[in-house]
C-alpha cells in the first residue's frame, strides 16, 4: 500500500454532489491523517458491532475517491465495526476528491452526530485544521463553522496548539458578501510581487487550486494527475502514462461528440 499522498483540495465552501453505494471495505484507506478522533473507542465499536449484528441500520460512512483510492473520512467507528463482524462491504456517501478533501471533510465529522468528541478530539483537531491550506483562505469564524465548535474555543485553543512560523501570512475578509485575500505578513511592507523570486510550495498549491477551480472538467482531470506527481508519490513513469490515457480518451471522445451533432 502506497503512503498517503501531500495534495491540495477543492474550494472548502463549494457544495458538493456524492453518491451512495456500497464499497468493499478492504479498499476503504484509513491511514492518510484522516481521522479526527484521537483513538477509536472499543466500547463503541464492540457495541455498533451487536447492534449490526441484529439488523440495525447505520447511516453511511463519508468516502472520498480521487481516481484510484478510497479515503475514509467520516465512519472509523462504523467500519471497524462492520470488519468486526465480517462484513465485506459497507454502505457509503462517495464523494469525488482528493486525501486532502477527505482530512478536511474528517475536521467537522461528528460534530453534529454520531459519539460525541472529548476535549482532546477538538483539541487534535484544531492542531491539525491549521495545517492544511484550505485554512489559509478562510476566516477563524468560518474554520469554527466548519469546526462545529465557537470561534472563541477555536482562538483559545489555537494559541495553545498553534506554532508554525508563518501562520496567519493569508487570511480572508469579507465584505458585503465577497471574500478578499489578505496577506497579513505584507501589511505595512512595500510590494514585493517583483522580485522575481520562485514561488514557494504553499504559493504553488494555492495557485494550482485556483486553476482547478477555474478549470473545466478535462483540464481538471489532467491538473489533478499533475496535483499527485507534483505534491504525492507518483513516479514521472506513471504520471506520463495517466496523462497519454486521459488524452487518448479526449481523441476517442470527439468523433462520437461530432457523429452526435450531426444526427441532431
Amino acid at each position: 500500500m502506497q503512503p498517503a499522498p501531500q495534495q491540495t483540495s477543492r474550494n472548502p465552501v463549494e457544495p458538493l454532489a456524492c453518491k451512495l453505494g456500497k464499497v468493499d471495505i478492504s479498499k476503504i484507506r484509513r491511514d492518510g491523517e484522516t481521522q479526527s478522533r484521537v483513538r477509536l473507542s472499543e466500547s463503541v465499536v464492540n457495541e455498533y458491532a451487536d447492534l449490526m449484528r441484529v439488523g440495525v441500520k447505520f447511516p453511511p460512512v463519508r468516502i472520498w475517491f480521487d481516481g484510484t483510492d478510497y479515503w475514509l473520512s467520516d465512519g472509523f467507528q462504523r467500519v471497524a465495526a462492520a470488519e468486526l463482524i465480517g462484513y465485506a462491504q459497507i454502505g457509503a456517501e462517495i464523494m469525488s476528491g482528493t486525501v486532502s478533501d477527505a482530512r478536511w471533510d474528517s475536521y467537522s465529522a461528528n460534530s453534529k452526530h454520531g459519539v460525541r468528541r472529548s476535549a482532546d478530539d477538538i483539541r487534535a483537531v484544531v492542531a491539525r485544521v491549521f495545517q492544511h491550506t484550505n485554512a489559509a483562505r478562510l476566516s477563524n469564524n468560518q474554520i469554527a463553522r466548519h469546526l462545529g465548535i465557537p470561534e472563541a474555543t477555536l482562538r483559545r485553543w489555537r494559541k495553545h496548539v498553534s506554532s508554525s512560523t508563518d501562520e496567519d501570512t493569508v487570511r480572508v475578509a469579507v465584505r458585503r458578501g465577497k471574500t478578499y485575500p489578505i496577506e497579513t505578513a505584507r501589511i505595512g511592507r512595500g510590494d514585493t510581487s517583483s522580485t522575481g523570486r520562485p514561488k514557494s510550495m504553499r504559493e504553488l498549491r494555492e495557485d494550482l487550486w485556483n486553476t482547478k477551480i477555474r478549470a473545466s472538467a478535462p483540464a481538471r482531470r489532467i491538473l489533478n494527475i499533475f496535483d499527485k506527481w507534483v505534491f504525492g508519490n507518483t513516479s514521472g513513469a506513471s504520471f506520463l502514462q495517466a496523462i497519454e490515457t486521459v488524452v487518448e480518451e479526449l481523441i476517442c471522445a470527439r468523433p462520437l461528440e461530432s457523429n452526435s451533432q450531426k444526427r441532431k
